[in-house]
Formats: structure tokens, C-alpha cells, sequence
């Protein structure tokens, strides 16, 4: 048996591999890549392969010395045909095909068909469900939404197979495909509530009867407290931690919130032995909290959350989550354009974070110390704490272990706060090459990260005058707040269109202007910082 993959690419790699070992081409392996991961047909076989864009452009600059590209030209045809790439020529085309041994064809295979395909058939009365994916949600906007016993046995058998990000992007591709006159923000938050109850039940995702059964008696006697129980705790969290990435924080704070009330019974009765690892999980699920309502705007209950947090995480004498904890205050604390308190707060958890033998503990430590320093105008602090980072990143392999806290950081986190710093610094041409080095590394069902990037290399083309890229940015920034709708996303949204209003009769802000009267998105600023 293979070894559990450590990361999102050793995954994709061993994946390809595995496809390859049992016969298939390089352009099947790729096909099989773009669907299980939702990506493009540019990016597919270049993970098929397992290379880096930097790996690409250096295979083409070995066999055409005299045309040479980089990462960065890569990255931009992959992103087409996102407004934010740029779309490769068929020699382009040709040559990549080339590199990757495959056609032309299989480099666009994602492009809609605008012929005229012949009539669907009508649904046979009997027969197998459909996949769990895109096909499953197919229709949902005009059908009842009704879970037929056929349907729910189907899900059971096909449960271990699911994974939640192949599920979160089929749930964002039905959305975005849906009848405009369909409210998506309220059948999403209605859906996502109700599945948000029935997750908050404790015991629903326990499939061992001798599991469940000991513990609901934890739950009726907390005195009762075992490994197993914690253990389960600390299994569902991430899948809470990614709900709210996906779904915003509205939806994902219930979840959080119920789970913590339980937890805080367990935490009076645990026993000595058991007592930091449960009290681990109350600070997660409290740090949870806060950054929930911090992305709903409520930076006041946020605050009393994050403190919470960092006394339960000192507690537990869990150094790594007191990072943690400490940099979320001063992100906190540097958004609502309080920097210094952000550069203390990243201070206190430099210090921490070099007690620690985790580089994304230090990483991030100088993350957030570069982003309040930046924010102070402290321009060689700024650049020192992203040379900090950066070589935290470095030390960062698929090998290495990471709390499932750090599950959202990576090199794409470093370009993004690169981004950030130049735009406040006032370089706008080195911020859009940052953005637009880290928006194809980011998972894209992390929509809360994705949509912020966009938004930097929106604010960069504004700052450089290219309006109508810009304007372009924000429609898709709005897209995407039909999946997510984070008053954070839609802070910034209104942000930027603010930043327009000295073009505002200019086609492309006009043209912008309808689309964010269609998702409801009209309204004034803040004056708040990213």
C-alpha cells in the first residue's frame, strides 16, 4: 500500500502515478486530474506530471532557447480564461502540448461546445443514482429538492469516497450555473443551514456502533471523557475549518459555537492526563469562533474570542496554537487599522513561534508581522519580516508535519502577503506579479482565499490605471460571493468599486455597476484595511 500522501500535491502526483502504472496515457492521467481536482485542462497535466510552473518554463526554455518564458507566463495562460490570465497563442498551444505529450485539444477540453447538442432523454424510472458531483446537483434549481431513498442509499455507500473539496466545487459550479432569477444566496444559506444542524449532532458522522455508543455516554456524563471521544473532536474540526472557507462565515459559526458549548463540558471534568489535548480543542474551536466573526465583521466579540482562545491554548501549554492564536489578533488588530497593536501581537508570537520546531509557525508569525509593519510604514520591517517568511516556506516540504491548524498555509499565503505589503507600500506592478504568482497555487475551494487575491490583483490594476481589468476583477470577486457571502468579501468588493468612482461612466465600471446590482452587491465602503 502507498504512504498517506502529506500534502495536496503529493496527492495529485500519486494519483497520476497510480493512473499511469495501470496502463493510461499521459493525456488520460491529465483528464482524470482535472476532474477529480476541478481544475483547468492548462493546469491538468502539468500536476499530472507533478512539475512546478517554474519546472515548465524551464523545460521550454531548454528546448526553445530563443522564445524564453517564465513561471509567470505560465501561470497567466493557465489562469485564461479568467479575466486574470492571459490567453495563449495556438504556437502557445502547440508547444505546450509538445511538453506535455499530449494535442492541442486536450489543452482546451474545458471550453464550452457552442454547438447544438442533441435532446436529453427523459430519466429512466429505475436504474443507478448519479455520482456524488456535478451531475448530482444537475437540475436542483428547477426539480424539488428531495433526497429519494435510492439517492440517500447510493450517498451512504458512496460516503468514504466523497472528499470535500470535490464536493464544495461541484456545490460552487451548480451555483454559478444556475437560473439568474434564482436567489443563490438564500437557497445556499438555506441548504448549508440545515446541513449544518443535522452536522452539529455529534454523534452523525461516527460509523462504529461501539464508537457512538461510548460516546453519547461521554456526552450524557462528561465525567466519562476518553481518548476516542477526543479524538473525534479533533477529527470533524478541520471539516469546520473548511465550511466556513467554502460556504462563509455565517453558516460555518453555528457549527463552531455548538461544538464548543460541548466541548466546555468536557473540559471541567477531564481527567489530568487528557486535560491539554481537550483543552487544545476548546481553543481551536474558540480561535474558530472569533475568526468567524471577525469575517462577519463583529470585531468586538471576535476579540473576546481570540482571548479566550489564547488563555485555553497557554493552558494546554500548546505553544504552536498560541502562535496560532496571537497571529489572528494582530490580523485582527492591523484590519481595523490599529498597527501597532498588530506588531505587538506579532512580536508576542515571533517569540513563541521560535520555541516551536514548526516553520509555519514562524512563517506565519512573520506574515502578519510584515502586514502590520506595512501597515505602520515601516517599510524595512515590512521587507524583513517577508525575507523571514519566505525562508520559513522554504523549510516547509510535503514531509514536513503540520498542526491541522496550518492547513490553509503555504507559499501561495507568502506571495498574497507579498501582494498586500506592495500594494500598501505603494508598488503596484510588484504586488500584481505577487498576486498573480500565488492566485494558481491556492486551492480553488478555498473561496475565501481565493476571492482576497483576486481582489489584490484588482486593487493593483487600479493603482496602475487599468480600469477596465480591474472592473473585470471585481465581477468575478462577485461571482464567487454567491458561494460565500463573508462581509469581509463584500467589504472589499465595495472597496473597490469606491476606488472606481473617478471612471464610474466609463463602459467597463457601467458594465461592472449591472453585474453588482445582480448579486444585490451596491452599497457603501468601509474604511477598513485588508
Amino acid at each position: 500500500m502507498a504512504a498517506r500522501p502529506r500534502s495536496r500535491r503529493q496527492e495529485q502526483v500519486q494519483f497520476a502515478t497510480e493512473l499511469r502504472a495501470a496502463g493510461k496515457t499521459w493525456p488520460e492521467a491529465a483528464a482524470a486530474v482535472r476532474h477529480r481536482y476541478r481544475v483547468n485542462a492548462r493546469v491538468a497535466p502539468r500536476m499530472a506530471r507533478g512539475l512546478s510552473q517554474r519546472q515548465v518554463a524551464e523545460l521550454w526554455n531548454g528546448r526553445w532557447p530563443d522564445d524564453p518564458k517564465t513561471f509567470k507566463n505560465i501561470s497567466t495562460w493557465e489562469l485564461w480564461p479568467a479575466s486574470t490570465g492571459h490567453a495563449p497563442s495556438l504556437d502557445t498551444l502547440d508547444r505546450l502540448a509538445q511538453l506535455y505529450e499530449c494535442s492541442v485539444a486536450d489543452l482546451l477540453a474545458d471550453l464550452p461546445n457552442h454547438g447544438h447538442p442533441p435532446p436529453r432523454p427523459s430519466p429512466a424510472p429505475t436504474g443507478p443514482a448519479p455520482a456524488v458531483g456535478v451531475d448530482l446537483l444537475d437540475g436542483m434549481a428547477a426539480e424539488p429538492l428531495l433526497l429519494t431513498p435510492q439517492l440517500a442509499g447510493t450517498l451512504v455507500h458512496r460516503l468514504h469516497d466523497v472528499r470535500f473539496e470535490e464536493l464544495a466545487q461541484a456545490l460552487i459550479m451548480w451555483v454559478q450555473q444556475a437560473n439568474p432569477g434564482l436567489n443563490r444566496r438564500e437557497l445556499l444559506l438555506k441548504i448549508s443551514t440545515a446541513l449544518t444542524v443535522a452536522a452539529a449532532a455529534p454523534l452523525l458522522d461516527i460509523a462504529d456502533a461501539d464508537e457512538r455508543d461510548r460516546v453519547a455516554a461521554v456526552l450524557d456524563d462528561p465525567s466519562r471523557l476518553d481518548l476516542a471521544t477526543i479524538t473525534h473532536a479533533e477529527r470533524v474540526l478541520q471539516h469546520y475549518r473548511r465550511q466556513g472557507d467554502v460556504l462563509g462565515p455565517q453558516i460555518a459559526l453555528q457549527t463552531a459555537l455548538a461544538q464548543r458549548h460541548v466541548i466546555a463540558d468536557l473540559v471541567a471534568n477531564a481527567p489530568e492526563d487528557l486535560r491539554p489535548r481537550v483543552l487544545t480543542v476548546y481553543a481551536e474551536l474558540s480561535q474558530m469562533v472569533g475568526w468567524q466573526l471577525y469575517n462577519l465583521g463583529d470585531y468586538r466579540a471576535a476579540q473576546y474570542y481570540y482571548d479566550d482562545a489564547r488563555t485555553a491554548a497557554h493552558d494546554a501549554e500548546n505553544t504552536e496554537l498560541v502562535t496560532y492564536v496571537l497571529c489572528t489578533m494582530s490580523q485582527l488588530a492591523t484590519w481595523q487599522d490599529k498597527p501597532r497593536v498588530g506588531i505587538d501581537h506579532a512580536i508576542a508570537a515571533q517569540a513563541w513561534a521560535v520555541q516551536t520546531d514548526s516553520p509555519a509557525a514562524l512563517g506565519y508569525a512573520a506574515d502578519v508581522g510584515a502586514r502590520a509593519f506595512a501597515a505602520a510604514h515601516q517599510d524595512d520591517k515590512a521587507q524583513r519580516a517577508l525575507e523571514q517568511e519566505h525562508a520559513a516556506v522554504r523549510d516547509m516540504t510535503d514531509s514536513t508535519p503540520l498542526a491541522s491548524w496550518w492547513y490553509f498555509y503555504d507559499e501561495s499565503f507568502y506571495w498574497g502577503t507579498t501582494a498586500e505589503c506592495a500594494l500598501v507600500l505603494g508598488a503596484p506592478a510588484k504586488a500584481l506579479s505577487a498576486a498573480r504568482t500565488s492566485l494558481p497555487m491556492i486551492d480553488p475551494t478555498n473561496v475565501h482565499n481565493y476571492a482576497h487575491t483576486l481582489a489584490l490583483q484588482s486593487q493593483a490594476h487600479i493603482q496602475q490605471g487599468d480600469i477596465a481589468e480591474a472592473s473585470a476583477i471585481v465581477g468575478d470577486i462577485a461571482h464567487i460571493s454567491g458561494v460565500n457571502h463573508s462581509p469581509r468579501i463584500t467589504q472589499r468588493i465595495a472597496d473597490l468599486r469606491t476606488s472606481l468612482t473617478p471612471w464610474q461612466r466609463s463602459k467597463a465600471v457601467r458594465k461592472l455597476d449591472d453585474l453588482l446590482a445582480h448579486y444585490r452587491l451596491t452599497g457603501s465602503s468601509s474604511t477598513n484595511k485588508s
